[in-house]
């Protein structure tokens, strides 16, 4: 495996090299002070996941993880910062798969590097990885984007019905558990949200308002059946999981909703998409869910 770690701080990249060296990681790594030098390696020698800080002079993460999706989109692309402001998060949604905090110990981020990895060692085809590497939002079935963006826009509303309408659509509750569960709202000794609500409650309406407004997850959104239809069903599962398991009914339902999220990338909508499977027997659709 290749992999790439930029960060215009010297010593944060040593440190990440004494963490590798000591761990039994069969990776062979590269370590960059700037985006340019990272894009030229990467030119000569392509590279399965880049890590980037967000912050860096001339070229921030942002921006070189966006022209690494654009060049070879099945690269697995990861950030680290320690800034927590809208317009940062907002950029890097459209970019990155993981967020890291940053400072962090290292064994997290070599921890989240294994993850990902073992992830996308399920997928056979790389081609599979281009198509999917390449997707920065998935569409919302645009009467419940319609609704939402009323509610957002009362301030009467609260955090409820915010809820019970975002828990409704799988696209936007993958969206906003992906902005709670990254490194820019999880404060220290904060674990992971499983549930839409708790989501929410992490966020604040006030930020959930401005980030799904600001980032325009609905900007493309269009009469589409399928995604309608998708939409209806997972809602229905995602009722019954509630119904089901009421120990932890909540986070039974966004597993339900999420289950079949995969299938909002067009290209694996057609029946041959839907009955594929990987090396592992596991439903090709799952994998690029949780992808």
């Amino acid at each position: 495996m290749q992999v790439v770690f930029v960060d215009d701080e010297s010593r944060v990249l040593a440190g990440i090299e004494r963490t590798l060296a000591m761990s039994d990681a069969d990776w062979n790594c590269r370590f960059f002070t700037s985006g340019q030098q990272a894009l030229d390696a990467l030119a000569d020698c392509p590279a399965d996941v880049v890590v980037s800080d967000m912050r860096m002079p001339c070229m921030d993460g942002a921006a070189l993880l966006g022209k690494v999706r654009d060049q070879w989109p099945g690269t697995l692309r990861i950030v680290l910062s320690g800034y927590s402001d809208t317009e940062c998060t907002l950029r890097m949604l459209d970019v990155a798969h993981q967020f890291v905090a940053k400072p962090c110990d290292n064994a997290v981020l070599l921890a989240t590097l294994e993850g990902a990895l073992s992830l996308r060692a399920l997928f056979s085809d790389p081609s599979v990885l281009d198509v999917i590497g390449r997707v920065n939002r998935l569409p919302s079935a645009p009467r419940v984007f319609a609704e939402l963006t009323r509610l957002l826009a009362d301030p009467a509303s609260d955090a409820r019905q915010v809820s019970r309408l975002l828990g409704s659509d799988p696209a936007l509750s993958a969206r906003i558990m992906q902005l709670a569960n990254s490194a820019y709202f999880t404060g220290c000794g904060d674990g992971a949200i499983k549930s839409v609500g708790d989501a929410i409650n992490r966020l604040g309406i006030d930020q959930v308002r401005l980030l799904v407004l600001a980032s325009q997850v609905f900007a493309d959104a269009a009469e589409d059946p399928f995604v309608d239809q998708l939409q209806r069903s997972s809602l229905h599962a995602s009722t019954l999981a509630a119904q089901i398991v009421t120990r932890h009914s909540a986070q039974a339902a966004t597993a339900a909703l999420l289950a079949r999220i995969g299938l909002l990338v067009p290209d694996l909508r057609d029946e041959v998409g839907q009955d594929a499977r990987t090396d592992c027997d596991t439903p090709l659709q799952a994998c690029v869910g949780a992808y």
